[in-house]
Protein backbone atom coordinates (compact mmCIF):
# COMPACT_ATOMS: atom_id res chain seq x y z
CA UNK A 1 0.00 0.00 0.00
CA UNK A 2 2.73 2.46 0.99
CA UNK A 3 4.66 1.53 -2.14
CA UNK A 4 1.65 2.39 -4.32
CA UNK A 5 1.19 5.71 -2.52
CA UNK A 6 4.87 6.51 -2.99
CA UNK A 7 4.63 5.88 -6.73
CA UNK A 8 1.54 8.12 -6.97
CA UNK A 9 3.25 10.86 -4.97
CA UNK A 10 6.32 10.66 -7.20
CA UNK A 11 4.16 10.95 -10.35
CA UNK A 12 2.36 13.98 -8.91
CA UNK A 13 5.72 15.58 -8.15
CA UNK A 14 6.68 15.20 -11.79
CA UNK A 15 3.44 16.83 -12.92
CA UNK A 16 3.52 19.71 -10.46
CA UNK A 17 7.22 20.52 -10.17
CA UNK A 18 8.97 20.57 -13.56
CA UNK A 19 11.58 23.34 -13.75
CA UNK A 20 14.34 23.87 -16.34
CA UNK A 21 16.89 26.67 -15.82
CA UNK A 22 14.41 28.46 -13.52
CA UNK A 23 11.60 28.23 -16.11
CA UNK A 24 8.48 26.11 -15.66
CA UNK A 25 8.64 23.25 -18.13
CA UNK A 26 6.30 20.67 -19.62
CA UNK A 27 6.03 17.84 -17.09
CA UNK A 28 6.28 14.21 -18.14
CA UNK A 29 6.75 10.69 -16.89
CA UNK A 30 9.24 8.33 -18.54
CA UNK A 31 7.37 5.16 -19.50
CA UNK A 32 10.18 3.32 -21.31
CA UNK A 33 13.93 3.91 -21.54
CA UNK A 34 15.93 2.65 -24.53
CA UNK A 35 19.56 3.05 -25.61
CA UNK A 36 19.07 6.32 -27.51
CA UNK A 37 15.46 7.35 -26.93
CA UNK A 38 12.65 7.13 -24.41
CA UNK A 39 8.87 6.94 -24.39
CA UNK A 40 7.28 9.74 -22.37
CA UNK A 41 3.77 10.42 -21.15
CA UNK A 42 2.65 14.06 -20.98
CA UNK A 43 -0.49 15.30 -19.20
CA UNK A 44 -3.04 17.61 -20.82
CA UNK A 45 -1.26 20.87 -21.68
CA UNK A 46 -2.23 24.26 -23.07
CA UNK A 47 -0.09 25.78 -25.83
CA UNK A 48 -0.06 29.18 -27.50
CA UNK A 49 0.73 28.65 -31.18
CA UNK A 50 1.51 30.54 -34.36
CA UNK A 51 2.67 29.66 -37.87
CA UNK A 52 5.02 31.38 -40.28
CA UNK A 53 5.51 30.40 -43.92
CA UNK A 54 9.01 30.80 -45.31
CA UNK A 55 11.55 28.59 -47.04
CA UNK A 56 14.23 29.93 -44.71
CA UNK A 57 13.87 28.20 -41.35
CA UNK A 58 15.82 30.76 -39.33
CA UNK A 59 13.74 33.71 -40.57
CA UNK A 60 10.44 31.88 -40.02
CA UNK A 61 11.42 30.82 -36.51
CA UNK A 62 12.55 34.33 -35.56
CA UNK A 63 9.26 35.87 -36.72
CA UNK A 64 7.18 33.19 -35.01
CA UNK A 65 9.16 33.46 -31.77
CA UNK A 66 8.83 37.24 -31.60
CA UNK A 67 5.08 37.04 -32.25
CA UNK A 68 4.63 34.62 -29.35
CA UNK A 69 7.03 36.59 -27.16
CA UNK A 70 4.94 39.73 -27.65
CA UNK A 71 1.88 37.75 -26.55
CA UNK A 72 3.48 36.64 -23.27
CA UNK A 73 4.92 40.15 -22.80
CA UNK A 74 1.42 41.63 -22.58
CA UNK A 75 0.06 41.83 -26.12
CA UNK A 76 -3.14 40.04 -25.15
CA UNK A 77 -6.68 41.05 -24.20
CA UNK A 78 -5.82 41.31 -20.50
CA UNK A 79 -2.42 42.95 -21.02
CA UNK A 80 -1.00 40.31 -18.68
CA UNK A 81 2.63 39.28 -18.67
CA UNK A 82 3.20 35.54 -18.71
CA UNK A 83 6.44 33.86 -17.70
CA UNK A 84 8.48 32.12 -20.38
CA UNK A 85 8.32 28.34 -20.22
CA UNK A 86 10.23 25.42 -21.69
CA UNK A 87 10.37 23.90 -24.15
CA UNK A 88 9.63 25.78 -27.36
CA UNK A 89 7.97 23.27 -29.67
CA UNK A 90 8.25 23.55 -33.46
CA UNK A 91 7.14 21.63 -36.53
CA UNK A 92 7.97 22.22 -40.19
CA UNK A 93 5.57 21.13 -42.94
CA UNK A 94 6.53 21.51 -46.64
CA UNK A 95 3.87 23.27 -48.74
CA UNK A 96 4.79 23.53 -52.40
CA UNK A 97 7.94 25.62 -52.65
CA UNK A 98 7.43 27.04 -49.16
CA UNK A 99 7.60 25.55 -45.66
CA UNK A 100 4.99 26.16 -42.94
CA UNK A 101 6.71 26.53 -39.59
CA UNK A 102 4.53 26.01 -36.51
CA UNK A 103 5.83 27.21 -33.14
CA UNK A 104 4.29 26.82 -29.68
CA UNK A 105 5.00 28.01 -26.14
CA UNK A 106 3.53 26.02 -23.27
CA UNK A 107 1.11 28.12 -21.20
CA UNK A 108 2.11 28.02 -17.49
CA UNK A 109 -0.14 26.17 -15.05
CA UNK A 110 -1.25 29.46 -13.49
CA UNK A 111 -2.86 30.48 -16.82
CA UNK A 112 -3.59 27.10 -18.43
CA UNK A 113 -7.29 26.96 -17.54
CA UNK A 114 -7.99 30.57 -18.50
CA UNK A 115 -5.22 32.04 -20.66
CA UNK A 116 -5.49 35.61 -21.98
CA UNK A 117 -6.87 35.76 -25.50
CA UNK A 118 -4.42 36.84 -28.20
CA UNK A 119 -5.03 40.18 -29.88
CA UNK A 120 -2.95 39.01 -32.84
CA UNK A 121 -5.11 36.94 -35.21
CA UNK A 122 -2.10 34.83 -36.16
CA UNK A 123 -1.92 33.35 -32.65
CA UNK A 124 -4.16 30.58 -31.33
CA UNK A 125 -4.62 28.86 -27.97
CA UNK A 126 -4.65 25.06 -28.13
CA UNK A 127 -5.62 22.75 -25.27
CA UNK A 128 -4.21 19.30 -25.93
CA UNK A 129 -5.30 16.03 -24.37
CA UNK A 130 -2.65 13.82 -22.71
CA UNK A 131 -0.11 12.52 -25.20
CA UNK A 132 2.77 10.11 -25.47
CA UNK A 133 5.92 10.70 -27.49
CA UNK A 134 9.04 8.86 -28.53
CA UNK A 135 11.83 11.31 -27.66
CA UNK A 136 15.46 11.57 -28.76
CA UNK A 137 17.64 14.07 -26.87
CA UNK A 138 20.77 15.71 -28.29
CA UNK A 139 22.97 18.66 -27.39
CA UNK A 140 24.63 21.61 -29.11
CA UNK A 141 23.32 24.46 -31.26
CA UNK A 142 20.68 23.31 -33.73
CA UNK A 143 20.39 26.38 -35.96
CA UNK A 144 20.05 24.49 -39.24
CA UNK A 145 16.91 22.58 -40.15
CA UNK A 146 19.16 19.88 -41.62
CA UNK A 147 20.42 19.17 -38.10
CA UNK A 148 16.88 18.45 -36.90
CA UNK A 149 16.18 16.26 -39.92
CA UNK A 150 19.34 14.24 -39.29
CA UNK A 151 18.41 13.68 -35.64
CA UNK A 152 14.86 12.73 -36.63
CA UNK A 153 16.28 10.14 -39.03
CA UNK A 154 18.28 8.64 -36.17
CA UNK A 155 15.11 8.34 -34.10
CA UNK A 156 13.27 6.79 -37.06
CA UNK A 157 16.01 4.19 -37.40
CA UNK A 158 15.73 3.36 -33.71
CA UNK A 159 11.98 2.88 -34.14
CA UNK A 160 12.02 0.76 -37.30
CA UNK A 161 10.25 -2.14 -35.58
CA UNK A 162 7.83 0.04 -33.59
CA UNK A 163 4.57 0.58 -35.46
CA UNK A 164 2.99 2.41 -32.52
CA UNK A 165 4.91 5.62 -33.27
CA UNK A 166 3.98 7.99 -36.11
CA UNK A 167 7.28 8.46 -37.93
CA UNK A 168 5.86 10.60 -40.75
CA UNK A 169 6.41 13.89 -38.88
CA UNK A 170 8.27 15.22 -35.88
CA UNK A 171 8.54 18.16 -33.51
CA UNK A 172 11.73 20.16 -33.07
CA UNK A 173 11.92 20.89 -29.35
CA UNK A 174 14.34 23.40 -27.82
CA UNK A 175 14.85 24.21 -24.16
CA UNK A 176 17.53 26.91 -24.15
CA UNK A 177 17.84 30.59 -24.97
CA UNK A 178 20.45 31.49 -27.64
CA UNK A 179 22.83 32.90 -25.01
CA UNK A 180 23.11 29.54 -23.22
CA UNK A 181 26.46 28.26 -24.44
CA UNK A 182 26.83 24.97 -22.59
CA UNK A 183 24.73 21.89 -21.83
CA UNK A 184 22.11 22.81 -24.38
CA UNK A 185 19.12 20.48 -24.60
CA UNK A 186 17.32 19.70 -27.84
CA UNK A 187 14.80 16.95 -28.51
CA UNK A 188 12.97 15.25 -31.34
CA UNK A 189 9.38 14.27 -30.47
CA UNK A 190 7.33 11.77 -32.46
CA UNK A 191 3.73 11.03 -31.52
CA UNK A 192 3.01 7.61 -30.13
CA UNK A 193 -0.32 6.52 -31.58
CA UNK A 194 -3.26 5.93 -29.29
CA UNK A 195 -4.90 2.53 -29.10
CA UNK A 196 -7.78 3.79 -31.27
CA UNK A 197 -5.38 4.94 -34.00
CA UNK A 198 -3.57 1.59 -33.93
CA UNK A 199 -6.88 -0.26 -34.34
CA UNK A 200 -7.81 1.91 -37.33
CA UNK A 201 -4.50 1.09 -39.03
CA UNK A 202 -4.63 -2.66 -38.27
Amino acid sequence: MWKVLSVIAFALTLVEGCVYRDDECAPYTVVETHADYEIRSYPALTWVTTTETNRLSRIAKYKAFMRLFRYISGKNDREEKINMTAPVRMKATPSGEEVIHEMSFMVPRAFADNPPNPTDKEITINKEAPRMYAVRTFSGYAWRYATWVAEAEKLKNSLLDDDTVDKTEFYEVGYDAPFELFDRRNEIWMNKKSGEEENEIA
